[in-house]
């Protein structure tokens, strides 16, 4: 359910998608606005979030943002969780922020709930933590609740009474029609005053070029001619995702043999991989015998142990032609319907890079064997990909994530 009802009728809403816009061209800001309601809803809340961005949410149906208005509550600690039960049923309320933003909001079942926090175990963390009424969170360990390490806690506060029956109706997060909210804020308005203030000022200026002479016309040298497709070719001769994925696969593989030591995550990133490990008896000094013998390196962070590797991988050749950016989109959600169907890709829009478009892909992997992995990776060969990023939680040899990358065409 994208909302909540609360006994009053007032209705707080979980919003379909949350972006930060840029805000420097108004026009192309209004423009990806439009463009993004049209996916994911025609109600929408707009903040400024610092001089050059807006935060923007969208829905498909009119009320009071959840998150935010309990952010709010709480005066916007920068890193928060706050969690209620909902009397008469076996569902609480959870709201997560980091670094300034909402990362999660709604109701989910309660034993659900610590499977949404448990990813925060190998991050460095600050939180504050506000809890209400027999939810799966403790400040200590106890049987059958989550609970964080004491060095990721600025605050757990116990409350004696919820929050949500009695949560203030906050106008800055009310989700209104889209064109009401780009007028309310000046935004696609023809600037009339901004335009006779411009005409003004170029007037002077005109003026005051007249009284002067005018200097002597430089010599302005022509200049080299530049290949369109420059930077094209020079982001496909990049390594082939597929090839990529296979040696990131067979590294995963490798970590299973550290002695006394388990994988729990996995960052790929511009050619290295840092796997996140935690000690299943193991000494330290096993560890760093097993990574050099494998031609790896070990950091030691405040989040804990981890263990670094170089994927090596060569350069594709140069592209020699360019194919349109829908059916290169289109063949790779053929090829991955047979191996891993689902509607697993989140696309950007379309941006033009001149001779060539670009689109951002965002493929979900939820619980898959390294070998599916490995199968999910070939079904990159040949297209126009460009791997950016890697991001994979293991559990029991099970792999979760996402694989980020462009796609490229015309």
């Amino acid at each position: 359910m994208p909302y909540i009802t609360r006994e009053d009728g007032e209705r707080f809403v979980i919003p379909s998608y949350r972006d930060v816009l840029s805000a420097k061209q108004k026009s192309v800001l209004k423009r990806d606005i439009l463009t993004l309601s049209q996916s994911y809803g025609e109600y929408i809340t707009l903040q400024r979030k610092n001089p050059t961005q807006y935060e923007v949410t969208f829905s498909t149906d009119t009320g009071y943002l959840l998150g935010e208005s309990i952010w709010q509550f709480f005066k916007k600690p920068l890193d928060m969780i706050y969690c209620e039960a909902i009397p008469n049923t076996s569902e609480a309320i959870l709201v997560i922020v980091k670094s300034g933003s909402v990362y999660l909001d709604g109701r989910f079942p309660v034993e659900t709930i610590p499977e949404e926090l448990v990813i925060f175990l190998t991050q460095q963390n600050n939180f504050e933590i506000y809890v209400y009424g027999d939810v799966p969170i403790s400040q200590e360990p106890q049987e059958g609740k989550f609970a964080f390490e004491t060095s990721s806690i600025k605050s757990f506060t116990v409350l004696e009474q919820p929050i949500f029956p009695t949560l203030p109706l906050y106008k800055i997060y009310q989700l209104q029609l889209v064109d009401q909210v780009l007028k309310a804020q000046g935004i696609g308005v023809f600037p009339t005053k901004q335009l006779v203030l411009a005409l003004f000022v170029i007037g002077l200026g005109w003026l005051a070029w007249s009284y002067f002479s005018q200097p002597a016309p430089e010599v302005v040298e022509a200049p080299p001619e530049i290949n369109p497709f420059q930077n094209y070719n020079t982001l496909l001769m990049s390594p082939a995702p597929d090839e990529v994925i296979h040696q990131i696969v067979n590294k995963i593989n490798v970590m299973f043999t550290m002695p006394g030591w388990i994988p729990l995550r996995f960052d790929y990133i511009a050619g290295s991989l840092s796997v996140a490990v935690r000690s299943e008896g193991g000494l330290t000094q096993d560890l760093f015998k097993w990574a050099e013998e494998h031609e790896a390196g070990v950091s030691i962070k405040p989040e804990g142990m981890f263990v670094n590797l170089a994927i090596k991988t060569t350069n594709r050749p140069l592209p020699k032609q360019i194919y349109p950016i829908t059916q290169v989109i289109g063949r790779f959600v053929d090829n991955l319907s047979y191996v891993y169907q689902g509607n697993r890709l989140q696309l950007s829009d379309v941006a033009s890079k001149g001779v060539y478009s670009q689109v951002n892909v965002r493929l979900a992997v939820n619980n898959v064997t390294p070998s599916v992995l490995d199968l999910i990776g070939k079904q990159f060969q040949g297209l126009p990909f460009v791997l950016q990023n890697v991001s994979l939680t293991i559990d029991t040899g099970i792999l979760s994530g996402t694989i980020t990358f462009e796609a490229l065409g015309s």
